[in-house]
């Protein structure tokens, strides 16, 4: 695991879905963003489902699958692993944030953490949270 550093001390979750992100040339709201994120999370784990069918191009995909719903080993003990958290990208994106009543945008760095619980790894439930820290 990676030692936190100070800057990741500073990001602070987006909790207004109005809110405007200016990321690149491109404009969302934060609950827009965090709609066709997770939108695309669960495309890519429905992918996994389909490629199931065809064993050569699902093999390496099941496999992953398989590990993440499977449980981790110590000794006698067994823990299930049947959740998954991802912070990405970890230094976060350039961006610019309007909040609704401020004066202005400010500029900062987006990440987006997705929590996702496979407790039925063939219709994982997808959490998805962005987080905002100020240049």
């Amino acid at each position: 695991m990676e030692p936190q550093t100070e800057t990741n001390n500073q990001f602070k979750p987006l909790d207004c879905d109005d809110d405007i992100l200016l990321i690149q040339k491109d404009t969302f709201t934060v609950g827009r963003f965090k709609e066709i994120a997770s939108q695309k999370l669960h495309t890519r784990f429905f992918r996994f489902k389909c490629l199931e069918e065809n064993q050569d191009e699902g093999r390496g995909v099941l496999n992953i699958m398989d590990h993440l719903h499977s449980r981790l080993s110590l000794g006698e003990l067994q823990i299930p692993i049947v959740d998954s958290k991802w912070i990405f990208p970890r230094e976060g994106i350039d961006c610019q944030l309007l909040n609704i009543g401020s004066q202005g945008w400010q500029k900062g760095r987006l990440r987006i953490e997705a929590s996702i619980d496979n407790k039925d790894y063939r219709n994982p439930k997808i959490y998805l949270s962005l987080e905002f820290c100020l240049d």
